[in-house]
Parts: C-alpha cells; sequence; structure tokens
C-alpha cells in the first residue's frame, strides 16, 4: 500500500495497529495537520478497525477524516456496521488497484464537494497558444472523467467522453480526433484491447492517432506493457496537469511537425526535456549513439533470418530510443518496422529500414552538431588534450556475415 499511495503522489504514514494510528491522528490534529483520509484494516490484533472507526468518529478533532475500511474475510453486518459508523468505503482484499484509486477519489471527491482532486495544478503557460486539440477521453469512473476534462478544458482542449473501449470505438468511426486518453482498466473492452483494435483498423486504413495510457498500477512493467500494446506514452493517475500537458505537448508537437515535413529533431523540446541541461543532454546523446547501432544491426538480422517477432522487439526498442530525442520522422520510420513485425508481413521491410537508417543519419548530424555547441567538462577537456598525441584508429570496414 505504501508503494502504491506514494506513486500515486500522496503521503501515506504507516501505523503498525489501532492504538498507533489513533497516537498519530490525535498528533497531527493537534498539530494543525489532520489527515484528510484513513485506510483501516478491519482485521488488527488488540484493537480492530471497526473500533478505531469508532473512537475516530467520537472524538471532534479525528471525525472531520474519511474513513475506507479494507478487510480480507467479509463477515455479515459488516457493511451495515461501516454504514452505522460512517465509513465512506468498505472494500474487499485483494483490492484492484485502479477500484483503490477510484474509490479515494471517489471519497476525497465528495468529501471536498467538488469533482477535481485537492491540489490539481493549473494548466501550464506551456499549454497557452498551443493549438486546441480534440481529446478522446477514455474513462468508465465519474470523477476521473471530470479530472479529465477539466485539465484539458483549462489548456484550452476539447474533450469527449467514453465510458468504456467499445464507446471509444464507436465514437472514432463517427468523430475525427486528435489524442486519446485511455485508461488501461475497463469494463466490457478494457485500454490495451481497445487499443489493439484501433491499431488494426489504422494498417488498413491508414493513419496513426496517438493514445496516451492512463493507469493507476503503480508496479514496474506497466509503462512497458502499454507501450507494447501499441500505446504512444503513458502517465499514471491520478493525474497531475503539468505531466499530462507535457506528454499532449510532445505527441501533439510530433504529428505537427511530421504534416509540415519538418521532423528531423526539435531542439527546444529536447532541452525542455532535460531541464535546460546541456550536459546531461551530452550524456544522453552518447549513450544513444553507441546503442542506436547495435539496434539497427538486430533489426538487419531479423530481416535476414527472417524473424518478425525479433524484428518487432528490435523496432519497438529502437522507437523508444529515438522518441527520447523528439525526433518524429526516425521514430515514425521504427514503428513502421514495428508494425511489420507484429503484422508478420516483412516483405517490404529491407526498403523500410533503408529509409529509418536514412532518418536516424539525420538526428545522428543534428544531435551531434546541437552537443558540439556545449563544452565538455573540464575534466573531459583535459582528457581530450592528452589523447591529441595519440594517433587517431582507423576505422575497420564493414565485414560482410555469410548467408546461413
Amino acid at each position: 500500500l505504501e508503494e502504491v499511495l506514494t506513486h500515486w503522489r500522496m503521503r501515506p504514514t504507516l501505523a503498525s495497529g489501532g492504538r498507533a494510528a489513533r497516537l498519530e491522528l490525535e498528533r497531527a490534529a493537534k498539530a494543525g495537520q489532520p489527515y484528510p483520509l484513513v485506510l483501516l484494516d478491519a482485521n488488527m490484533p488488540e484493537m480492530d478497525g471497526f473500533t478505531l472507526a469508532e473512537e475516530i468518529k467520537r472524538r471532534p478533532r479525528l471525525a472531520r477524516a474519511s474513513i475506507m475500511m479494507l478487510t480480507s474475510g467479509a463477515r455479515l453486518g459488516d457493511r451495515a456496521r461501516c454504514l452505522e459508523l460512517g465509513v465512506s468505503a468498505y472494500l474487499t482484499k485483494p483490492i484492484k488497484q485502479s477500484d483503490l484509486l477510484d474509490t479515494i477519489m471517489n471519497v476525497l471527491a465528495a468529501t471536498l464537494g467538488r469533482g477535481a482532486p485537492r491540489g490539481a495544478a493549473p494548466a501550464s503557460s506551456g499549454a497557452q497558444g498551443a493549438r486546441p486539440l480534440r481529446v478522446l477521453v477514455a474513462e468508465d469512473n465519474v470523477v476521473n472523467q471530470q479530472v479529465a476534462v477539466g485539465l484539458l478544458a483549462r489548456a484550452g482542449h476539447g474533450a469527449t467522453v467514453a465510458n468504456n473501449g467499445r464507446e471509444a470505438l464507436a465514437l472514432l468511426e463517427n468523430e475525427p480526433f486528435d489524442l486519446i486518453l485511455m485508461d488501461v482498466q475497463m469494463p466490457e473492452l478494457d485500454g490495451l484491447e481497445t487499443t489493439a483494435a484501433i491499431r488494426e483498423r489504422e494498417r488498413s486504413a491508414g493513419g496513426h492517432i496517438p493514445i496516451v495510457a492512463v493507469t493507476a498500477h503503480a508496479m514496474k512493467g506497466d509503462a512497458e506493457r502499454c507501450l507494447a500494446a501499441g500505446m504512444d506514452a503513458y502517465v499514471p493517475k491520478p493525474l497531475q496537469a503539468r505531466e499530462l500537458l507535457a506528454v499532449i505537448r510532445d505527441l501533439a508537437g510530433a504529428r505537427s511537425r511530421e504534416a509540415s515535413g519538418d521532423g528531423t529533431l526539435d531542439e527546444a523540446l529536447l532541452l525542455e526535456r532535460v531541464g535546460g541541461d546541456r550536459q546531461a543532454l551530452r550524456k544522453l546523446v552518447a549513450l544513444f549513439l553507441i546503442d542506436a547501432p547495435k539496434l539497427v544491426a538486430r533489426i538487419r538480422e531479423a530481416i535476414d533470418r527472417p524473424d518478425a517477432r525479433a524484428l518487432q522487439a528490435a523496432a519497438h526498442t529502437l522507437k523508444g530510443a529515438v522518441s527520447n530525442f523528439a525526433a518524429p520522422a526516425a521514430a515514425e520510420a521504427a514503428l513502421r518496422l514495428q508494425r511489420m513485425g507484429e503484422a508478420g508481413d516483412i516483405a517490404k521491410a529491407r526498403s523500410a529500414c533503408a529509409i529509418l537508417e536514412s532518418e536516424l543519419e539525420r538526428v545522428r548530424v543534428t544531435l551531434s552538431a546541437l552537443v558540439a555547441k556545449t563544452p565538455a567538462p573540464r575534466a573531459a577537456r583535459g582528457r581530450r588534450k592528452a589523447m591529441k598525441a595519440r594517433p587517431p584508429r582507423p576505422l575497420e570496414p564493414r565485414r560482410k556475415k555469410p548467408r546461413r
């Protein structure tokens, strides 16, 4: 619970039992920083959750806290007792992360008397002046819908809500959208299944609509799972204005640059991503210039074998790497190969690989020029002077691998 709540930008305090929890609640209230939310385990030794809930509601200084009861063994009459004690929610373990977050959002929204959670940031100044977008919000929770629509509206974007994946697909049949915010956990058709259906349509109809995964899941691998399913970016719940709008700005900017024919690299956006730190950018570029040729070699090998699955994996990894450098044309070239691998149809992969290599060379030249503007750290300059006396090592010609 601590790991998940911290990932959601909450600040949990742990208590090992009912008495310890009561003492902490009293201390915080006395300090003028009362807890707005208490998650209670129903089955605790010495003082169980129901007894603690009763004590909280009896004390005026603590009574304003919303209480959620978690239990691993529901008993007859527990729900009625929760209602009697004024407990806001009652959940049975094991609890899905998405269900837990939705319940917390609903409880806090009811307490605050408005849909948006406390602390929702106003739209960042970077969003001002941006082209208004038509965004499809696929989300089944009403509070989360209000939060997303409110954040988008304050940034000047229009939003249409779909309550599940099937509604989202139906809306896409009849209306044009610039971007989709896709909740991963939805009934009927979840976000991953809906994304797969959209990408399947695009294979025959053409086009590519950016999809941003929105999920409450906080564990490692969740972001990778979303990207592997064909989504373009990932933002965690609860939504934060600055983070969401930055992702939307990146994706919308990439599309507009592709439409205008200028898709090499967005220098301003790239520097913004590293906080204007050119030394950090230098390190990232160095890593990319080492790694990218290895990934291209894996792509070539996959085409030569031929191995569609290996092609999909290598192209996906390269797409993720080059996307970090705000280079949409190269990322699109890698995505094209990834889709060929996914479809198992790599007949035109060689020509697509040639386009990718051409785009990567443009990125390499641009990145090298950008890094050249940045003076190297002093220690590195000292090493460079010492190396001037050494003769340069000649480049070895690329050896052709024998055909199997």
